[in-house]
């Protein structure tokens, strides 16, 4: 065990014995405040809602003749931590919203195409025994509580990935570099809309969204992931080890130009194997392509006359006012 504010060893655990519980520090509490912050969508009354941002890791920074690097955007509730299984309609509706936008952007991007893809955990009760003990409503002390966690799931807080995919084949020169020969992204072609016999379709209504998703999770613990190619596409939602999710990271491998292969940490499970931001000169190009792209994303709102910080939860993204 280690001391998370000094990094310290506290004690050993004997091996079999630990706490189910999990515990994490929530990331996302101040997505305003990330370098990559986009803007949010909000409620009729204000009400901040789902907030986008930039993930500060793309998966592609050299794409094509331009060597474009291209955005990769995450949607995340404001207040709502646990996966999506349990959010509200009104929640529901602004992530959808969300992705209207992101999807009209990523258009505008040499014409790319979006897929959304999640890995949600059941509601972890922590979270709220955490604020009933600040609040002197519950004990400190108690058993813990056994909750099921994706093991896909890198953080808790609820998010939903959008990922790009380029409109046709085009070469990915940071894998060209590595491999020492040209590497294709084979973009928007490596998805299909249909996925494997694990995995389960849900009507993408927002007001049935939540309780259909719970229903389809519920043999897997209530943790799944999720797929959805575009924002009318089928919603597919799937057990986080299994062949339908094996064959999503393949398709992603396939659309970046990455690769995909056995993950020891997932028993063996194909994995994406992402980019890192180890080398201070891949870092230093993330960070330049988020600015851009933040500045992008701005001039794609200013050019439709909206705000990034009140976005109508239902707005439709119309086309770009006359100068």
């Amino acid at each position: 065990m280690v001391d998370q504010a000094t990094g310290n060893v506290r004690g050993v655990v004997p091996p079999g014995e630990f706490s189910r519980r999990f515990r994490p520090v929530d990331v996302f509490a101040d997505v305003p405040g990330f370098p990559g912050y986009l803007g949010t969508v909000t409620a009729s009354d204000g009400t901040a809602l789902v907030d986008l941002v930039l993930d500060r890791n793309p998966f592609m920074l050299a794409n094509g003749p331009g060597r474009a690097a291209r955005p990769h955007v995450l949607m995340v509730p404001r207040s709502h931590r646990d996966g999506w299984s349990s959010a509200t309609a009104s929640e529901l509706a602004a992530r959808h919203t969300a992705m209207t936008l992101v999807a009209a952007w990523y258009r505008g991007l040499d014409g790319g195409h979006v897929v959304f893809g999640a890995n949600d955990s059941a509601p972890n009760l922590d979270y709220l025994r955490d604020v009933e003990v600040a609040g002197g409503t519950l004990a400190g002390s108690g058993a813990d509580v056994a909750i099921t966690r994706n093991p896909r799931q890198d953080v808790q807080h609820a998010h939903l990935h959008a990922f790009y995919a380029e409109r046709g084949q085009t070469e990915n020169h940071e894998s060209s570099a590595l491999h020492g020969l040209p590497v294709m992204a084979e973009g928007q072609w490596a998805f299909s809309a249909a996925l494997g016999s694990d995995a389960v379709r849900v009507e993408p209504d927002s007001t049935r969204l939540a309780a259909a998703v719970r229903l389809a999770a519920q043999p897997w613990g209530g943790s799944y992931c999720s797929y959805q190619l575009g924002v009318d596409g089928p919603f597919w939602v799937m057990p986080a080890l299994g062949p339908s999710q094996d064959e999503f990271n393949q398709r992603l491998a396939r659309a970046d130009g990455l690769k995909a292969g056995p993950d020891p940490k997932l028993g063996g499970a194909i994995n994406l194997v992402r980019p890192t931001l180890a080398d201070a000169g891949r870092l230093h190009a993330a960070q330049q392509a988020t600015a851009g792209q933040r500045a992008s994303f701005e001039t794609f709102l200013a050019q439709r006359g909206l705000n990034a910080r009140s976005l109508a939860v239902g707005l439709v993204p119309q086309a770009p006012r006359a100068p």
